[in-house]
């Protein structure tokens, strides 16, 4: 079961608000396996100074775990994976950080929206209407009903975030907000 972390103060929103430290987790989720900080520095072109520090600043979060593996030589080697964590940022809440949470709201939903852009550019037509999925509209929905649909989205997401062999690998957002009605 996943820990949350409810982001409350401004040294949090520093870790998770940096683009580095973003791509890295988005790497780690790509990769389902756990890294260690030079493979990740290669991969992200940094200096292994450098991704170690993001790394020591993800884990300081509680967004990233260490594990050290010991090859049969006895050579020890220190790898960096995703905790099972989920991430709340409670756009409503009323205190000094509303702009970092809506920065980082921003951030997420613009970093897999070009993940869309870049997907569509890189496939013809009849791909697209396999590998694109592009929704909106309006639900009309009873709270129970609410309750319910939640409830399916959170339990399938949870289900399917694990990486194994033979899936693809899938970038989403979902937003829902309960409008007024006019």
């Amino acid at each position: 079961m996943a820990r949350t972390i409810d982001l409350e103060e401004r040294k949090q929103f520093r870790v998770l608000l940096n683009p580095v430290r973003q791509d890295i987790i988005h790497l780690l989720r790509r990769a389902g396996r756990p890294m260690t900080a030079n493979t990740v520095a290669e991969k992200m072109l940094l200096s292994p100074s450098a991704a170690q520090s993001h790394l020591n600043k993800l884990e300081e979060l509680g967004v990233v775990e260490l594990g050290v593996y010991t090859a049969p030589d006895g050579r020890q080697a220190t790898y960096y994976r995703l905790a099972d964590v989920e991430i709340r940022l409670c756009l409503g809440r009323k205190d000094g950080f509303q702009g970092e949470r809506e920065a980082l709201a921003a951030q997420l939903v613009d970093g897999t929206f070009r993940g869309v852009l870049h997907a569509a550019s890189q496939c013809g037509e009849p791909e697209q209407q396999e590998d694109l999925q592009f929704l909106f509209g309006a639900l009309h929905l009873k709270p129970e009903e609410r309750a319910e649909l939640l409830g399916l989205i959170d339990g399938y997401l949870r289900t399917h975030s694990v990486p194994e062999g033979g899936v693809e690998h899938w970038e989403y957002v979902l937003m829902a907000y309960r409008a007024d009605e006019e």
